[in-house]
C-alpha cells in the first residue's frame, strides 16, 4: 500500500501534557473526523463541522514559547492543542516539529471542507488593550529609569532600563506575533507556527 494512503487511513496523533499532573490530551486526525481524548473525555468533530481554528503565540516561561490552535466546532465548545508537554515543575518539552506537522495536516484537511474561518493571533478586543497597556508599561518603565539617571541615580537607573529592554523584546514580539489577522488553509503564517 502507497505510504501517503497507509497515512491517511491510520491517522496523524499528536499528545501532549497540558500540566504536570493530570492525564496527556490525545488528537488524532482520523480520514473524515478530528478525534480526541482528554483524560476520562473524549470525543470527535467531522472536518466540515469545524467552524474556526485559531493559532497563536505565548509565552511559556521568561525564555520558551509556546503554540497554540484553538479548535472551535460549530455546535460548541473550544479545543486547545499547546506545541509544549509539561515534564517538571520549571520544565516543559519543546514539541515543535510535532505540533507544527500536525497542525499542517489538520489545516490541508480542513481546507478540503467548506466554511471555516482561519484566524492567526489575539481576538481584537483582546490585543488593542494589550497594546495599550504594554506601551503605558513602557513609558512608565522610561520615566522611572530617566529620572533615576538625571537624579545621578546610574545604577538603579541602567536596572530599570535593562529591564524595561527584557520587557519590551518579549512583549513586543508576543504582540507582533498575535496581531489580529485572517489566513487561508494553505497559507499559515510563518510567526505562529515553531521553525
Amino acid at each position: 500500500m502507497d505510504e501517503a494512503v497507509r497515512a491517511e487511513e491510520e491517522g496523524l496523533v499528536y499528545t501532549f501534557r497540558p500540566r504536570l499532573v493530570g492525564a496527556a490530551f490525545a488528537f488524532r486526525l482520523a480520514p473524515n473526523a478530528l478525534e480526541w481524548q482528554m483524560g476520562n473525555r473524549s470525543g470527535r468533530v467531522a472536518y466540515p463541522m469545524i467552524g474556526r481554528v485559531r493559532l497563536g503565540f505565548r509565552l511559556g516561561t521568561l525564555m520558551g514559547r509556546r503554540y497554540t490552535a484553538e479548535i472551535f466546532p460549530r455546535n460548541g465548545g473550544r479545543l486547545e492543542i499547546a506545541s509544549t508537554s509539561a515534564r517538571s515543575i520549571f520544565d516543559n518539552a519543546d514539541q515543535g516539529a510535532a505540533f507544527r506537522a500536525f497542525v499542517t495536516e489538520l489545516h490541508r484537511r480542513i481546507g478540503r471542507s467548506s466554511g471555516c474561518r482561519f484566524e492567526a493571533g489575539m481576538a481584537a478586543w483582546r490585543w488593542w488593550p494589550s497594546v495599550v497597556v504594554t506601551l503605558a508599561l513602557l513609558a512608565g518603565v522610561l520615566f522611572v529609569a530617566g529620572r533615576a539617571l538625571l537624579d545621578a541615580q546610574f545604577t538603579p537607573g541602567l536596572i530599570i532600563l535593562a529591564v524595561g529592554v527584557l520587557f519590551l523584546w518579549q512583549m513586543g514580539n508576543v504582540l507582533l506575533r498575535n496581531r489580529p489577522r485572517t489566513y487561508a488553509a494553505d497559507a499559515i503564517p510563518e510567526d505562529v507556527l515553531p521553525k
